[in-house]
């Protein structure tokens, strides 16, 4: 019997996903829970498994596909019923309708017809053969079919405006994801951006002194542990920061608990993971988990889980050299820390020019939430915290 599997809700709020790739392909023996597609969602890239043990007669939509949860993904002869279908009436598509002897609708699936050389061209023009009606005898999909189809995906594409030839791509993937979510953050947040530096140059040293036993550990460490560490006595001293805004109940939520979430860059866009309970671990507790879940992010293997439930974002554009910026709050959260490219800087101590290590940081929040007064007191504890390293190690963990 043939059986549909369909894109299921995988909880999240997740309403649709982009079909990235097929495991898979028509004519392929599978078994249950083996691995059928990616799919990329707004949260994560997501391997669907099958359902069943069987034969795949039809995949349903090609990658690069948006698709909806409650949408057909595959159909699956299982083979545990037998019947003979009866009363069929052929579809566009190539179906068959029809009903088995105890009277139960299905849908049969016709393979595509095409010789191995129009499907090798097929493939390599990138065009799905199931979508090409055939013009050959009785319903063949022949070469020139193919050509038709491919121009008419080049007619879409190569397209030109009133002063030249124009490439349009299609904004797909994390890319489609970071697009919706900063069109909603800039629709729904009144964001301002306040910037300072932190003289880091006593925490220089302690890191220096800390990096052999770090990585005796197998820890590389970075700054970025102790910056998350130094933001956590902030949210404690200026909550409004830990928070969201309901704005149907008109009420600022507080958060108890402090998430901090990272954006990290990856080779398909920007993603950015969660340190749960950062307020309950060490420097290199923080140091080990950031790495971890950065390479799980940048090679698409990171969880749900991982990536949900932040209540403050820190974001590191130091790393390709920036210094300052105004970074979009990763809503529904109130603020976001961005960190710039740490450097040796000529300063004014004492009346005596000295080279210190600074650290430039930029704090963007929402106006609705938290006044300008309190943003910048809220900077002044994180960089209390990074130019005296030993606060972190008394109130710590």
């Amino acid at each position: 019997m043939l059986r549909e599997f369909k894109f299921p809700d995988v909880g999240e709020g997740i309403a649709e996903g982009e079909i990235v790739r097929w495991l898979v392909k028509e004519g392929d023996s599978v078994k249950e829970d083996q691995d059928l597609l990616e799919v990329e969602t707004d949260k994560a890239l997501l391997t669907l498994n099958s359902p069943y043990t069987g034969k795949v007669t039809r995949l349903h939509g090609k990658e690069g596909d948006i698709i909806k949860v409650g949408d057909v993904l595959t159909t699956v002869d299982a083979g545990d019923k037998e019947g003979t279908v009866t009363g069929a009436e052929k579809g566009d598509s190539g179906t068959v309708v029809g009903t088995l002897n105890d009277n139960e609708v299905v849908e049969v699936i016709r393979p595509v017809q095409a010789t191995p050389a129009v499907r090798a061209l097929a493939k390599q023009m990138g065009i799905d053969l199931a979508s090409v009606k055939g013009t050959g005898p009785g319903g063949r999909i022949t070469k020139e079919d193919v050509e038709t189809a491919a121009t008419k995906t080049g007619e879409q594409t190569a397209e030109a405006d009133a002063y030249g030839l124009v490439e349009k791509i299609p904004l797909r993937g994390i890319r489609r994801t970071v697009a919706k979510r900063m069109a909603e953050a800039s629709k729904r947040v009144a964001e301002v951006t306040i910037w300072e530096d932190a003289d880091i140059t006593e925490l220089e040293q302690v890191r220096a002194r800390e990096r052999k036993v770090a990585e005796e550990k197998g820890v590389k460490l970075t700054y970025l542990p102790f910056l998350i560490k130094a933001v956590i006595p902030a949210l404690n001293a200026h909550p409004s920061f830990n928070a969201s805004l309901d704005e149907a109940a008109e009420a600022i939520i507080l958060k108890k608990y402090f998430n901090i979430g990272i954006a990290v860059d990856t080779t398909d866009g920007l993603i950015v993971f969660v340190i749960k309970d950062a307020d309950k671990k060490n420097i290199l507790d923080l140091a080990k988990e950031t790495a971890t879940l950065a390479e799980k992010a940048r090679l698409r293997k990171i969880d749900l889980h991982e990536l949900k439930g932040s209540t403050f974002t820190i974001t590191n554009y130091g790393v390709v050299g920036a210094s300052y910026g105004t970074p979009i709050i990763n809503y529904p959260e109130v603020a976001i820390l961005g960190l710039g490219k740490i450097e040796d800087r000529p300063v004014v101590r004492s009346g005596q020019i000295a080279i210190r290590k600074i650290m430039p940081l930029s704090l963007a929040f929402d106006h609705r939430v938290i006044d300008g007064v309190e943003a910048g007191r809220f900077l002044g504890v994180v960089i209390q915290h990074l130019e005296d390293p030993n606060l972190m190690l008394i109130e710590g963990k």
